[in-house]
């Protein structure tokens, strides 16, 4: 088993290569682009992964070069093809400026608020689901009318339809 200072090590050296993918794409987009390359993408993640349990330090190393290899190869394939980026769906609020982005990465934050600029709010489709869930008077508006949309209160006010 690798030792914690290794596994910190493989944790630092992958994840801003995993984040410079995931902050764009989806790993199922990358299957339509090159099946090939997803099919080896993924069987690498999985040699990463076993490499934390049943590896050793030097093996967990490798493995993470590798990870790193595989990432590049994929930004570089999406990038060639020029997939459309389909890791998030961003929405704004004009009233307060917040810019609000659903993506299952949390890690891509800072590549996106990079981007796109600051303010920006990161939520999981999860942490949506949840959120809706406490505003009781939208879910229950939203599963009625399925075409309502929510408008800022000084619109609703002046009557204005968007």
């Amino acid at each position: 088993m690798p030792t914690e200072a290794a596994c910190a090590a493989a944790l630092e050296l992958v994840a801003p290569a995993e984040q410079a993918y995931h902050s764009r794409w989806r790993l199922s987009s990358l299957k339509r682009v090159d099946a090939d390359l997803h099919e080896a993408l993924t069987e690498q993640i999985e040699l990463y992964h076993a490499a934390f349990t049943i590896g050793a330090s030097d093996e967990l190393r490798v493995q993470s070069e590798a990870m790193v290899r595989g990432w590049a190869a994929a930004c570089k394939a999406m990038e060639a093809a020029q997939a459309p980026e389909d890791a998030y769906l961003m929405g704004m609020d004009d009233a307060s400026g917040i810019q609000v982005v659903i993506a299952e990465h949390k890690g891509s934050r800072d590549a996106l608020a990079a981007r796109y600029g600051e303010p920006l709010v990161l939520l999981t489709p999860n942490e949506v689901a949840t959120l809706l869930a406490t505003v009781e008077i939208v879910r229950q508006a939203k599963q009625h009318f399925p075409d309502a949309e929510l408008m800022p209160a000084a619109k609703v006010e002046k009557g204005e339809r968007i």
